[in-house]
């Protein structure tokens, strides 16, 4: 999954940089050439998508989400790692559903054509299951980890 990670990193730089070659294209055309370009506003609102949503499998990958460990910290010992276990199966079961849903959402909009460059809605929308998915394989490793810990703990 690391190296995935790492190919996600590289990506979502290339898209945030592809994102400001754009919006820089869009200002220019607008203010010097007095034009639009059609797709000027549509592109950029789907590439942040992507980067948000593959961005947030890297944040999670590296532990950089936002985390109530002050309870689990006060906790300490074995219950801390029942916490982090509890914790890391319901994480698992939010990201099992998201996936499932979001697969329903893009099947159901592979018909509607987004307005501009007229693709299928679907491939915008699939940010949520693919990055979802990864994310379930991210806290699939990170609820062994805290089992191992558990049974780790017993051991000692």
């Amino acid at each position: 999954m690391a190296f995935i990670c790492r190919m996600l990193r590289v990506s979502v730089g290339i898209l945030i940089a592809a994102l400001v070659v754009v919006v820089a294209m869009g200002v220019f055309y607008r203010y010097a050439l007095h034009s639009s370009l059609y797709w000027g506003t549509e592109v950029p609102n789907f590439m942040l998508v992507w980067i948000v949503f593959l961005g947030a499998v890297v944040a999670f990958h590296d532990n950089k989400h936002i985390a109530f460990t002050l309870v689990g910290q006060a906790i300490g010992g074995r219950t801390q790692v029942l916490f982090e276990v509890a914790s890391a199966l319901v994480i698992l079961t939010l990201l099992v559903v998201l996936t499932w849903f979001g697969i329903g959402v893009v099947e159901r909009t592979m018909s509607s054509a987004s307005e501009a460059l007229k693709i299928p809605q679907g491939y915008i929308y699939a940010c949520v299951p693919v990055s979802s998915a990864l994310m379930a394989i991210i806290a699939v490793e990170h609820l062994a980890g805290a089992l191992r810990r558990l049974i780790g703990g017993a051991q000692s």
